[in-house]
């Protein structure tokens, strides 16, 4: 393996992170929104370009969640933080590389659409117009010192991207790189995200690291009350019923039923952001997967309507670790894993991916949870009257959940709950 390695060096190694995080105590006295010397992003302005258009970060969502390996486990990932990570190395591909990845994340072909697109959503996710509640994202380039990477694709990182760039010396000092960029990591997730790079991801060979990091908290519009936490059953695909904490609560939400499935929107404090749920009738969530897709989400939620619902979900907190080498690869990322791949754009000598990391966190408590856009009207409009009988959405089977921006419609993270031990 060692000899092989140095046959095809120097390597790229793309590290992802994504952190979705939701305190059962959190409280409105949230830490300011100040970025780290490491960020560059700047205050939006409404005359920026391609208002109100965003990235393909929807679509590549749901292709990537269906080509995951399954099991019978819970998942949780950032297709925004993933996407954005991707797109920053495809800056610098060409050939037949390029063309992959442009086909599997089906970016726009012209260079200052993709871009102004990348840097509109940057820029909105990083400005809010609210202190209710926090999302940041942070982008870096990590690059070996003294290694010669073009001021071309570096500009566009820059000013595109927002991304910073440092230099370390992974030929030297690879666990003290990987030390350092770990410590960012941490940093810029509220040390919710700990240890991304294990040892050995980082060796002599490593020339450029990517990372992505994206971070949010919030309270619910309408809080759950610890006091009407039970301790309930909740059962799994497999029939087994275990007891968990349930969380309860009576107010007006969205909602929309069909014979197969219920989905609930939950908006968080001042309603940018929300969490949709849809929960199977039955307890097969495969069939829900199998609707998965942009239009399967645009539909229920164009078909909502504002419902007194009585709410039962679980409290769950869980983190996982995806290794998306193979993933990416199914889906059509072929070339960029071998010494075939093409990213000349970034630099003359032959560069390809080593190993594609991400890591996710997330919390669901009677407070809050994490960042996801939503109408938000059930908290603004009037409650139906008392005499009509609310619906009932008890979510004590596995489900599917989403985290969106209202305000550009992307879907910033995306989950399965199977079960709420984690």
């Amino acid at each position: 393996m060692r000899l092989v390695r140095k046959i095809i060096s120097p390597l790229l190694v793309l590290i992802l992170v994504g952190i979705m995080f939701a305190s059962g105590c959190i409280n409105t006295n949230f830490p300011s929104l100040s970025y780290t010397e490491s960020t560059s992003v700047v205050p939006y302005t409404h005359n920026d370009t391609l208002r109100y258009k965003i990235p393909p970060v929807n679509d590549f969502a749901f292709l990537l969640y269906h080509h995951l390996p399954k099991k019978e486990d819970n998942i949780f990932l950032s297709p925004y933080s993933i996407l954005t990570a991707l797109a920053m190395l495809y800056e610098g591909a060409e050939g037949t590389t390029r063309n992959e990845m442009r086909e599997v994340l089906n970016l726009p072909e012209d260079d200052l659409e993709r871009r102004e697109e990348f840097r509109y959503l940057i820029l909105r996710i990083n400005n809010p117009a609210s202190d209710a509640y926090i999302l940041r994202t942070a982008s870096a380039l990590w690059i070996q010192k003294d290694y010669s990477i073009k001021e071309d694709y570096i500009d566009v990182i820059r000013r595109y991207y927002f991304a910073d760039v440092r230099e370390l010396d992974f030929s030297e000092d690879p666990e003290g790189s990987r030390k350092t960029i770990n410590e960012w990591v941490e940093r810029q997730t509220e040390r919710k995200i700990a240890n991304l790079i294990p040892p050995g991801a980082i060796d002599e060979f490593t020339r450029l690291v990517i990372t992505n990091a994206i971070y949010f908290k919030a309270n619910w519009s309408s809080k759950f009350e610890p006091e009407n936490t039970y301790n309930e059953t909740f059962t799994l695909t497999s029939g087994e019923k275990i007891k968990v904490e349930m969380m309860h609560q009576v107010n007006s939400f969205n909602y929309m039923e069909t014979e197969e499935f219920q989905a609930l929107e939950m908006p968080y404090k001042d309603n940018r952001l929300s969490m949709l749920i849809i929960l199977p009738k039955e307890n097969d969530i495969s069939v829900l997967e199998e609707k998965l897709t942009s239009e399967f989400v645009e539909n229920i939620l164009s078909s909502m309507k504002v419902e007194k619902v009585e709410v039962v979900i679980p409290k769950f907190s869980f983190e996982k670790s995806y290794i998306l080498n193979d993933v990416l690869q199914e889906m059509g990322i072929r070339e960029a894993f071998t010494n075939k791949a093409d990213f000349s754009g970034i630099a003359e000598d032959k560069l390809m991916i080593s190993v594609v990391v991400h890591k996710t966190f997330i919390r669901v408590a009677e407070s809050g949870t994490e960042a996801a856009a939503a109408t938000g009207v059930g908290m603004t409009v009037a409650a139906p009257s008392s005499k009509e009988h609310p619906k009932v959405f008890r979510a004590d089977h596995p489900f599917i959940f989403l985290i969106r921006d209202r305000e550009t419609g992307a879907v910033l993270f995306i989950g399965r709950l199977m079960d709420p031990r984690g």
